[in-house]
């Protein structure tokens, strides 16, 4: 009988114990935190055997629903179908959202045009792989060989081999030693 009474008990003390414990997981919040932690990343993106572009990153964080963070810096490498690089976009930090489908780059963004002789820059720009467009509402200067161009909004291939400013601000152009007619 008294078997039978402990036996009882220990049931009646595993149930209220697992109860307990369902609550507390119950409680929980669901980690969304990355699922992948990667160091020293090359993303090689290649379209009919054609090197298209490199993206590198000292670390890059996966997570469970696609999106991707790069927390120390990015740089992306894009090459012509001569698979020459055309231009190269580097920044402090990086991120992809892959509900839009858009990479972000923020803080000292610079994108260079090799061919052109070109650099943007920027604090904040997305890219869009999909139409191959970079853009940003945010300020920017470009440098030239001859000109400094100041604005704010820009969108352009990204190569950088051309540009479209939605909010032009003061240009000047750079007159090099040797150049100005006296």
């Amino acid at each position: 009988m008294k078997l039978t009474k402990l036996f009882y008990l220990f049931i009646i003390f595993s149930v209220c114990a697992c109860g307990a414990d369902q609550q507390k997981l119950a409680q929980m919040e669901e980690y969304d935190g990355p699922s992948l932690e990667s160091t020293n990343v090359i993303i090689t993106m290649t379209d009919a055997a054609r090197l298209k572009l490199v993206i590198k990153g000292n670390k890059q964080l996966t997570f469970k629903n696609g999106d991707l963070s790069f927390p120390e810096t990015i740089r992306i490498d894009f090459f012509d179908t001569a698979g020459d690089t055309t231009s190269v976009l580097t920044a402090m930090t990086g991120s992809y959202d892959a509900k839009t489908k858009l990479y972000r780059a923020t803080g000292d963004v610079f994108v260079r045009n090799l061919k052109e002789k070109q650099t943007l820059r920027t604090e904040e720009l997305f890219w869009d792989p999909e139409k191959e467009m970079i853009f940003t509402e945010r300020f920017f200067t470009i440098v030239t060989e001859d000109q400094l161009i100041k604005g704010e909004g820009l969108e352009a291939p990204q190569d950088f081999s051309s540009y479209i400013i939605k909010n032009p601000r003061d240009s000047e152009f750079i007159i090099k030693e040797g150049n100005a007619n006296n």
